[in-house]
Formats: C-alpha cells, sequence, structure tokens
C-alpha cells in the first residue's frame, strides 16, 4: 500500500521516518487487531503533518472513523469520515490516466482518479462531485454507510444530509440517493423510489436506517421492517448498541406483546428525557399495558407498573405540549370542551381498571391504586398555577402538571431532576405560607395525608376517619401531641368536622354533634360555626323531648351540655338548656335530693337568668335550703344561711318566703352581734329585721325599737336555759348584763337575781364563799323580790363563820354573823340550824 505525499517537504526521517512506511505499519497493526499501535502509528503522523512533514489524506481520515467507531465514539467517527470524503488531490498530481477502469470486468475507460485509493475508474464505478472531489464505488459507498452510521448515533443526521445531497445530487451516486431517501425524504424528493437499495445494506446498517426513517415518518411498514428478526443480526438488542433506538424497539416489542421488557426499554429511555412528554407518553402507554395486559405474573412489578402509568397520564393530559401535538397530528383544533370530555373518557377507563383491581387485590381504600389515581389528577391539575411564577427562563418550556408520583419517579431520576422536584416542594410551601389557598391545598395533598385528602376533597369522610382511626389504634401508646401524629390527626378532625356539617345538611343532629365533639377532641377549632352546630344542640333536645313518652330529663340536660361547651353563646341553646336543667331539678327534688335540686336550679338560671320559672325554682330551693340551715341555730352556718337568702331578695325582694327566713337570721345574728359586744353592728341588723318584717312579726316590736327587741331575744335565750352548771350561770349572768345594757326589762332584773341565787347557792355547796358573797354586789337595784338571793347569801355568810369559827378565827367568825343577820331574820337563820347556843351568838 502506497501513501504518497503531496506537496511536502523531504522527510529527514529523525521524526517519522518515511511517512508511507508509517502508515503502512499503522494498516498492518490494524488488521491484527493492534489498535492502541495503530493509533500511535496515526498520530505521530499527525503530529508530522503539524509540522508540515506529511498529509492527513483520505485515506488517514477513514482509518481514523473506523477506530473511532470501533471506541463508540460517533461524534469522532463523523467528523473524521467528513474529513476523508472532502480530501482531493492536488492539481499538479493529475497525469495521464490509462485505458481502463480498476474494475477487471468493466470494459469502460476510466476518466477520474479516487482521492482515497489512487486508482483511477469510470463513471459507472465512482463519482466526481462538483467541487472535484472524486471517489471510486467501494471507498465511497463504505464511506457513505459509516458516516450515515455514526451520524444517526451521535444525532448529527441533520448536517449529514448536506453532505448526502453533494453525492447524490450532482454526483448521481445511487448509494448516496438511497441513504438520503431513508434521512430525509424531503430532501430526497425528486430522486425516485430507493427502497430497494436498503436490501443489500448489512442488517443491523438496515435497521438503523428502517427505524430512523420510521422515527421521522411514523409510517407502519418501516416499523415492521425494522422490527422483523433478521436471521445474520446480532443476539445483542439494538437498543444496547444504539440508544436512540430505545423507544423503537420498544413499540415493536409492545406490537409482538413483550410488554414488560417493552416496558423495562422505555422507562430507560424516559430516565434520559424525564420531562419529554413524549417520553412520559410511552412509558404511560408501555406501563398501563403491563398492568392491564394480564401476562405479568408478578403482582409487585404490576403495582409498580400501574402507579407508573397513573403519575404518567396525569402528567400528560394536563400537559399543553401533549395536546399540542396532538392537535398537529390530527390536523385540527381542538376545543376546551372537546380536550376535556376525551382526558374524561381516558381518566374513567384508566380508573375503572384500577378499581377493578383494588377490589381483586383486597387493597384497603387509602392504599388503594383508584386514590392513587385521583390524588395524582388533583395535584397535576393545579401544580401549573403556582409553578408559573417561580420558574427560571430555561425551564419555562416544560410541563410542569406533575403529581406526587411523578416527583417521585423524577426523584429516582437523579442529577438535576432531584433539584428540581425540591424546587417544586420549596414553591408550594412559600406559596402556601403566603396564604395562596391554592399552594395550601398543594401543600396538603403532597404531604403523607395526601390521599387521605383526597378522599375528603370527594367528600368520602366515612373512609378517611375509619382509616385514620385504625391507624390511631395501631399506633396507640404514641404521644398525642408528637410530630409524626399532628398530620394524621389534623385531617382526621377536618375529615370529622366535615362529616358533622354534611350530618347537619341531613338533619342526623345526634351524629353531627358526636362528630363535632370528635373534631374538637383532636384540637380543631370550631370558632364561627358555633350557629349552625348550638342548631344541632337544639334539634336533638327537641327530638328526645319529643319522641319519650317519658322524658328523661338527665340525658336531656347530659346532650345540650355537651353542645354548650362547642357554642356556648348560642341564645335558643341556653334557653333549652335552663328549661331542662328546671325539669331536672324538679325531678331530684322529689326525690328528695334538695342539693342536687338546688344546684339544678342554679345552673338553670346561670343559663338564663330571665327565665321566670328558673328565678322561681331556685329562690324556692335556696330558701328551703336557707330554712334547713337554720334549724337548731348553728351559729357557723348562720353566715351561709344569710349570704344565701340575700341572693335570693336579689332575684326577687318580693319573696315572702325569704323574705320571713332572713329576718329570722339576720335577727338571731343581731343577739349573737350584741353578745360579741358588736354594739352598732346588732343595731343595724336589727333595724333591717324591722324592715323585713314589714310590721308584721309577733316575735319583735318594731314599735318599741332596736334595743327593746335585742334586750328581749337575750332575755330569751337565757331562759332557755334549764338545768345549768356553774359555767352556764356565769354565761346566763353575761347574757342578762349585756341585755340590761340595751334595755332595762323587770323580767330581766328577776331572772338575773334568780340566776345570781342559783350561782350563789352552787359556790357555798362547793365552800367557794368569798366568790358566793361577793356576787351580792351584782344584783340589780331595780328587783322587787331578792328574797332568795338575800337568804342564800346569808347561808353563804353562816357557812363562812362556821370555817372561821373552827379554825379559832372569832373575830371572823363574828363579823360574818352580823353580816349574815342583814340578809336573814333569826327565823330564816334557824332554817340554817343556827341557835341561840350556838357559839356564833
Amino acid at each position: 500500500m502506497a501513501h504518497t505525499v503531496w506537496g511536502g517537504a523531504e522527510d529527514d526521517g529523525a521524526t517519522v521516518g518515511d511517512p508511507s512506511a508509517r502508515f503502512e505499519q499503522a494498516v498492518i497493526a490494524y488488521a491484527q487487531g493492534r489498535f492502541a499501535i495503530t493509533i500511535s502509528h496515526l498520530r505521530r503522523l499527525e503530529r508530522a503533518a503539524e509540522a508540515g512533514h506529511a498529509v492527513v489524506d483520505a485515506r488517514h481520515a477513514a482509518l481514523r472513523g473506523a477506530l473511532a467507531a470501533r471506541a463508540r465514539n460517533w461524534t469522532e467517527c463523523c467528523d473524521w469520515y467528513e474529513r476523508s470524503l472532502a480530501f482531493s488531490l492536488p492539481g499538479d498530481h493529475a497525469c495521464r490516466p490509462p485505458l481502463f477502469c480498476f474494475d477487471e470486468d468493466c470494459s469502460g475507460s476510466a476518466g477520474d482518479r479516487c482521492g482515497q485509493c489512487d486508482r483511477w475508474f469510470c463513471q459507472e464505478h465512482g463519482a466526481e462531485r462538483e467541487d472535484g472531489v472524486a471517489r471510486c464505488g467501494p471507498c465511497l459507498d463504505v464511506a457513505l454507510h459509516n458516516l450515515v452510521q455514526a451520524a444517526i448515533l451521535a444525532d448529527r443526521v441533520g448536517t449529514l444530509v448536506e453532505t448526502l445531497a453533494s453525492w447524490a445530487r450532482t454526483a448521481g451516486w445511487d448509494t448516496a440517493k438511497a441513504l438520503l431517501a431513508c434521512l430525509a425524504p424531503q430532501a430526497a424528493a425528486d430522486l425516485g423510489e430507493q427502497a430497494g437499495v436498503l436490501d443489500s445494506f448489512a442488517p443491523d446498517r438496515r435497521a438503523a436506517l428502517l427505524l430512523y426513517r420510521a422515527s421521522r415518518t411514523l409510517h407502519p411498514t418501516d416499523l415492521e421492517r425494522a422490527c422483523a428478526p433478521e436471521p445474520d443480526a446480532p443476539d445483542e438488542p439494538s437498543s444496547s448498541t444504539y440508544e436512540w433506538l430505545r423507544p423503537w424497539e420498544a413499540r415493536a416489542l409492545s406490537r409482538m406483546g413483550r410488554h414488560t421488557r417493552a416496558w423495562r426499554l422505555q422507562y430507560e429511555e424516559w430516565l434520559a428525557r424525564p420531562l419529554d412528554t413524549a417520553a412520559v407518553h410511552a412509558l404511560a402507554l408501555t406501563a398501563l399495558r403491563v398492568f392491564a395486559g394480564g401476562t405479568e405474573p408478578d403482582h409487585r412489578v404490576r403495582e409498580k407498573t400501574a402507579r407508573q402509568a397513573i403519575a404518567c397520564w396525569a402528567m400528560v393530559l394536563h400537559s399543553v405540549s401533549y395536546w399540542r401535538e396532538l392537535e398537529r397530528h390530527s390536523g385540527r383544533s381542538l376545543k376546551a370542551d372537546e380536550r376535556k370530555a376525551a382526558s374524561n373518557a381516558l381518566t374513567e377507563r384508566i380508573r375503572q381498571a384500577l378499581r377493578d383491581d383494588d377490589r381483586t387485590a383486597d387493597r384497603p381504600t387509602a392504599d388503594g391504586l383508584e386514590l392513587a389515581c385521583e390524588l395524582e389528577l388533583a395535584v397535576a391539575r393545579s401544580l401549573p398555577e403556582i409553578m408559573e411564577d417561580v420558574l427560571t427562563p430555561p425551564d419555562r418550556g416544560y410541563d410542569f402538571s406533575f403529581g406526587p408520583g411523578f416527583l417521585d419517579l423524577l426523584a429516582s431520576a437523579g442529577g438535576r431532576w432531584k433539584d428540581l422536584v425540591a424546587e417544586v416542594h420549596s414553591a408550594v410551601s412559600e406559596a402556601s405560607s403566603e396564604g395562596e389557598e391554592t399552594g395550601s391545598r398543594l401543600e396538603g395533598l403532597l404531604s403523607p395525608e395526601g390521599r387521605h385528602l383526597t378522599l375528603l376533597e370527594a367528600g368520602r369522610f366515612d373512609e378517611v376517619i375509619a382509616d385514620l382511626e385504625a391507624e390511631g389504634t395501631a399506633r396507640h401508646g404514641a404521644e398525642e401531641n408528637s410530630e409524626p401524629l399532628r398530620g394524621p390527626r389534623s385531617v382526621l378532625g377536618a375529615a370529622l368536622f366535615a362529616r358533622a356539617r354534611a350530618h347537619v345538611e341531613g338533619r342526623r343532629w345526634s351524629a353531627a354533634i358526636r362528630d363535632f365533639e370528635g373534631a374538637a377532641a383532636v384540637g380543631v377549632s370550631l370558632t364561627g360555626h358555633e350557629e349552625e352546630i348550638g342548631r344541632a344542640g337544639v334539634h336533638a333536645g327537641f327530638a328526645l323531648s319529643r319522641n319519650c313518652t317519658k322524658v328523661d330529663w338527665q340525658a336531656y340536660v347530659g346532650l345540650l351540655e355537651r353542645v354548650l361547651v362547642m357554642a356556648p353563646q348560642h341564645e335558643q341553646l341556653r334557653r333549652d338548656l335552663a328549661a331542662g336543667c328546671v325539669r331536672l331539678g324538679e325531678q331530684v327534688s322529689q326525690r328528695n335530693e334538695h342539693d342536687e335540686a338546688r344546684a339544678r336550679f342554679a345552673r338553670a338560671y346561670g343559663l338564663a337568668p330571665s327565665n321566670e320559672s328558673a328565678v322561681a325554682a331556685l329562690n324556692a330551693a335556696e330558701t328551703r335550703s336557707a330554712e334547713r340551715l337554720l334549724e337548731g341555730y348553728v351559729f357557723s352556718r348562720l353566715p351561709q344561711a344569710i349570704e344565701m337568702l340575700r341572693g335570693v331578695l336579689d332575684r326577687d325582694e318580693t319573696f315572702q318566703p325569704a323574705r320571713r327566713a332572713l329576718a329570722g337570721a339576720l335577727y338571731e345574728h343581731a343577739l349573737d352581734a350584741a353578745v360579741n359586744d358588736d354594739r352598732a353592728d346588732a343595731l343595724s341588723l336589727m333595724q333591717e329585721v324591722h324592715s323585713l318584717s314589714d310590721g308584721d312579726s309577733r316575735r319583735w316590736s318594731p314599735h318599741r325599737g332596736p334595743k327593746y327587741d335585742i334586750a328581749t331575744g337575750l332575755y330569751e335565750r337565757a331562759v332557755l336555759y334549764d338545768d345549768l352548771d356553774e359555767d352556764d350561770l356565769r354565761e346566763t349572768l353575761d347574757l342578762l348584763a349585756v341585755a340590761r345594757s340595751y334595755e332595762v326589762l323587770p323580767e330581766i332584773s328577776g331572772l338575773q337575781v334568780s340566776v345570781l341565787a342559783d350561782l350563789v347557792e352552787l359556790l357555798s355547796a362547793d365552800e367557794n364563799y368569798d366568790e358566793a358573797i361577793a356576787l351580792v354586789r351584782r344584783c340589780p337595784k331595780d328587783v322587787e323580790d331578792r328574797s332568795r338571793l338575800d337568804t342564800a347569801v346569808a347561808e353563804a355568810y353562816t357557812r363562812r363563820a362556821r370555817r372561821h369559827l373552827d379554825k379559832g378565827d372569832n373575830a371572823a367568825a363574828r363579823s360574818d354573823t352580823r353580816s349574815a343577820r342583814k340578809y336573814a331574820s333569826a327565823r330564816q337563820l334557824s332554817l340554817f340550824q343556827v341557835v341561840e347556843a350556838d357559839p356564833l351568838w
């Protein structure tokens, strides 16, 4: 193989030696499979070319292209083959051509020389472009085939079309025409039918060309030809060699019913273009076929494909680009109602399949595929509203109709897609914090409680409540306010509250009350809804009191009390509860449970102070209770009774039983104040007694004044004493002294002398003569008959005189005897057994 250097200087051999020999060594190494040595030789030649000692010609570029193809470096392969097809011989290298073409079977005369292999060829076995570049048939076919394959795999078909057109139009080469017809049918429209040329291509290249043309024309014939198995094709799938062929191979596998393999290929294609609507749509189709085909035995794979299909269909059906592309293919504009009808029809079919599978697998509602579909659609429908204002310019070309399932798929793709998911969640959270209703709703739907919120929006309250209550039972023992439980508790509260309102609308009053209570128990604020809560309580109470032959007032009051906790200011509820408390109080009063009855009446009055029945019942009950406190006159209970009675008169000052009871209590209180030396308070209280009696009392005399009544009252207390001991007698004397300080009455003086006489006699009997004699000084001067006291005092003197005499103190004995004679005559002394012969005389 010769390697000629045109226009170069003489090589001195210092760097590469003879370039032709060096190139021969590279070719021999390539043929032996020693590719690293081949590269080494070629690069030394390229460095020499940079120094002007060699030229990189067409053969050199073609060999570099072949090496790049083996390394699957398709971009570099394209560059080298394009360079090989652009090289032409220098003009001064032309010489006289031989008579015949290089093809031994050709008898035509040669007219052009190949710029790659230096062979002469005729017009049938080669081609020359307008710019003078000439190639023989074998060199041109190999270069074009390899260049097309590399361009397809490097996604550089657009730049390749110009090269093919130059060989197809100007040179009229059939291979170039056929390749151009495959890659750019519109550019080869005037070249005629070239389909038969493809049959001579190698199987892998023929499949690549057919699939590429199918990807551009969507022609079923091309797809069928490309997907047909080739007898001599390698076992390795085309997509493993040509990644861009994955969607078409997946389509072929789907046509053959191999849906699981097609789905896996399509998922790999989607990972490369996660936001390409076409890739998402294809993944949705293949995943749905696996789920609905019934051929996949692994139920976990079926469920996984179902959730992928749900996520992808929700994204596609709510994306603008999908409907725009559909309009482009259909050739007509779709109205909004047409798009909606088509979308609803498809989603309903998917829902039905999911619903049937949920029923077959016996999945709980909250874990079902149908609910996952509803959640995905709800989020995908609303998310674009949030994302419009936060997108960066490079992202604005994407459809952001994502649901939570699609966001999970994006996160699994990793890289910038995971960052995009974080941006979406951040945008939703920011919109929620700014008070946007859509943002708050989406934040809830994207949370772990999103499935329950979706059921809640659909009005399926029973399922939400049953599922969350079951979860709460399973997690029994965890703190109610712990962080993981706050979300489920809030959703449970919202569900209970929503169901309660639905019960109100349906006039199911008792059920509404139970749900309102349940919502409040998990922290739901009922502020602003007191009216409907109170209305439910009123109607429930009415039904309870009307539907029973004998009303259970205890249950009635208990029900309304529960409602009042949630609606404390509802007026009708308060009035009804007050009436129920009165009825319940009357009922328990009949069982002599007076304290309970009074508490019920007090509750009724507290709820409805204007309720006359409550006022009258409470006044009567508290008056009776005060009268029971006053029975037996226990001083410690007197203030409580007075306070109770004053409260009764504050409510109704004309209530006579309370006025009479309060007058009696104040009367006793005034006497106590007098005994305690609180004169002003005693007189004030007695004056109040007079005002309460209205002059109609047989116990006190208003016309004589408070002092008289106090004195009389104290006298009456003293008269009550009977069979008294020494201390009682002393207290009685003090009591009578207090009475005399208010008013001097004859009966007080008489009783005072009698008590003094009893005390003197008692002290004398105890031989306490000194104190007994001293008591005479406390005798009132206005008493008419003090004979009993004098006799008692005389006896005390006499007994003390005898004691002095026994001790030999005659003087003291005589003095006491003389004093005794002042209080008693000789006749009386004889009663003490004192006679004339007594030494005392």
